[in-house]
């Protein structure tokens, strides 16, 4: 290419690459300089000066909320206000977003529904300010509403979920638990069901016994689980006021499910439950005044009885790993005992895993069912650390009792068989393994 073509073309790009950098000066002074199509907050308040909240919806009671030691309901009724729902509304409040500013200089409101507000929200703050949210019509797209600041003359939009974090009734916000207990400070529960009464109580361990009708080893994941229902119950929103003057006699005919009463630092509380036609649960709670629909969910949880929450597991070595485990059964005997990473039989090195397979089954022992007394002669005897369970047989049937307890358990003879077979077969580790083990 000639001298003087290469030179036009050097020209040229520099001439490009200086209206380019051009070009992305001005759009980065544009940025800075506010426009319709930004997205500002609409307002900012420090969360911890929000005092009071005024929510008014056009042919609505205005629900007042208001902040004390904890935020309670004033306005339609007094009453404690759920601590989410009031969270998440003041959340919203402190630092407002918009979808996009419409105009700066808005002078006649009528077109957007801001002459009479169909929402308005006034938030009262400590120092004594006070700010006023008013929300308008849905804009055009239907997935915004207009909204403005009384006072400014800004216009914007925002968005229908942040509406509706505004269009609460006063039942949306009040606390809707029907048992307020602390669970970290709960001592007792009570659960009547099933034709039965069981009361549980923690323990020093911080787990759950049974203590009445008799003293029982609870199954604490399923006394932990009736309690996570029992802390969960949640009274049913029922905005229809026929609906809801309906459920009195709805509960009063409805079939007894479970009476619960829980007990932590500040008292005593008592939920009962019933179950109506069409699958409907109605609760009547002391720490509420009233009857509710309450979910299916807590009428199944309360549908406990005796054997539902007591421990079917034999031993309760549970994740801890013993160091000597004895297989009795059937004239045969079997003892595993460990030295160090090393398990023993007899003298001679037996293969990890397969003790482990015994440890684990005999952990997961469990019973099908329980009984009121054992019969038969003795079949097997197994021992896990201090803790020892015997069998008996009686015809087809297994029973078994943890060493220096009453309580008689039902077993499933394939389990049994199971352990024997695991018993009988554990490897023994070949010379050269068990020396090459030694030294790992």
């Amino acid at each position: 290419m000639e001298p003087r073509r290469l030179l036009i073309a050097a020209l040229l790009l520099a001439g490009l690459s200086g209206l380019l950098w051009w070009s992305n000066k001005e759009e980065g002074n544009k940025d800075k300089t506010a426009s319709p199509d930004d997205a500002p907050k609409i307002v900012e308040i420090p969360q911890d000066q929000i005092q009071k909240v005024e929510l008014r919806r056009m042919g609505a009671e205005p629900v007042v909320l208001e902040k004390g030691a904890a935020w309670m309901l004033q306005s339609p009724k007094a009453l404690p206000a759920d601590p989410d729902a009031v969270n998440a509304l003041v959340s919203t409040l402190a630092v407002l977003p918009s979808d996009r500013l419409v105009d700066d200089k808005t002078t006649d409101l009528k077109p957007y529904g801001l002459t009479e507000p169909l929402i308005t929200v006034v938030v009262r703050r400590k120092d004594g300010k006070t700010h006023t949210l008013q929300i308008g019509d849905n804009a055009p797209s239907g997935s915004a509403a207009y909204a403005r600041m009384d006072g400014e003359t800004k216009l914007y939009t925002i968005s229908s979920s942040t509406k509706a974090t505004f269009e609460k009734t006063w039942r949306d916000l009040r606390d809707r638990r029907l048992l307020p207990f602390d669970a970290e400070k709960l001592t007792r529960v009570e659960l009547t069901a099933k034709g039965s009464s069981v009361e549980l109580g923690k323990n020093n361990g911080n787990t759950w016994a049974i203590l009445k009708p008799r003293p029982l080893r609870a199954d604490n994941f399923a006394a932990e689980e009736l309690v996570r229902k029992l802390k969960d119950a949640r009274l049913e929103v029922v905005n229809d006021t026929e609906e809801e003057a309906a459920i009195p006699g709805q509960f009063a005919a409805a079939a007894p499910v479970g009476i619960a009463k829980v007990t932590d630092a500040k008292g005593t509380m008592q939920l009962e439950v019933r179950k109506g036609k069409d699958n409907a649960y109605f609760a009547k709670s002391s720490a509420v005044e009233g009857v509710f629909k309450t979910s299916a969910e807590l009428g199944d949880g309360l549908g406990k009885g005796l054997d539902d929450l007591r421990n079917k597991k034999l031993f309760e070595f549970g994740f801890n790993q013993p160091d000597r485990v004895e297989v009795k059964q059937d004239g045969t005997a079997y003892t595993f005992t460990k030295a160090g990473a090393e398990w023993k039989k007899d003298g001679k090195s037996i293969d990890p895993g397969s003790v482990q397979q015994i440890v684990d089954r005999l952990r997961e022992l469990s019973a099908i069912k329980f009984a009121e007394t054992a019969a038969g002669a003795v079949t097997a005897e197994y021992s896990v650390g201090k803790e020892t369970v015997t069998v008996t047989k009686q015809g087809e049937t297994y029973f078994a009792r943890r060493a220096n307890e009453p309580d008689v358990y039902v077993l499933d003879g394939k389990t049994l068989a199971d352990i024997r077979e695991l018993a009988a077969g554990a490897k023994e580790l070949p010379p050269a393994s068990a020396d090459k083990d030694k030294k790992k």
